[in-house]
């Protein structure tokens, strides 16, 4: 991420990618922005159109931060994917995940996937509370036998 930025694999499966395009769907979905130079992304394509994705930013060797959209189904390779290039690539031990208060839909996924609530920013967005979700590397179920698949990315992170 960033002069540490590294990325992904085509061989992955034939449904995921990282490039830019994801990563400015993700951001364009999340209401942020996508900064090339300093992020990465991971996305599901249904056809040519992007589904789902994952951008990682602010990359400090021990942790990272992750901003999900998804619009449909996930599969056990995307998921596999989003998990194992932080935790396993990257060697980070924490992933922290901001989401608004007021956004329901995202609060529930994200709390489905095993992250949980660390801190609470009141009156940090526009409609309320931006609220940290993290997840230890040692609670990620995704890592785990059912999703652990052999993934292959182009460079490892220093």
């Amino acid at each position: 991420m960033g002069r540490h930025r590294r990325s992904v694999s085509g061989r992955m499966g034939r449904n995921i990618t990282s490039s830019p395009e994801v990563g400015e769907w993700v951001c364009n979905q999340t209401g942020g922005g996508y900064y090339e130079e300093r992020s990465n992304a991971i996305g599901l394509k249904n056809g040519e159109n992007v589904v789902a994705g994952v951008v990682y930013e602010n990359w400090n060797g021990k942790s990272v931060i992750v901003h999900i959209a998804i619009k449909e189904r996930l599969t056990a390779a995307f998921l596999a994917a989003i998990f194992d290039y932080p935790f396993n690539v990257c060697n980070v031990n924490k992933l922290i995940a901001p989401v608004s208060s007021n956004n329901a839909k995202a609060l529930k996924l994200i709390t489905n996937m095993g992250f949980t609530e660390e801190a609470r920013l009141k009156d940090a967005d526009t409609n309320g509370d931006i609220v940290l979700l993290t997840m230890a590397r040692a609670s990620c179920r995704f890592l785990g036998k059912r999703y652990g698949q052999k993934i292959s990315y182009a460079a490892t992170c220093a």
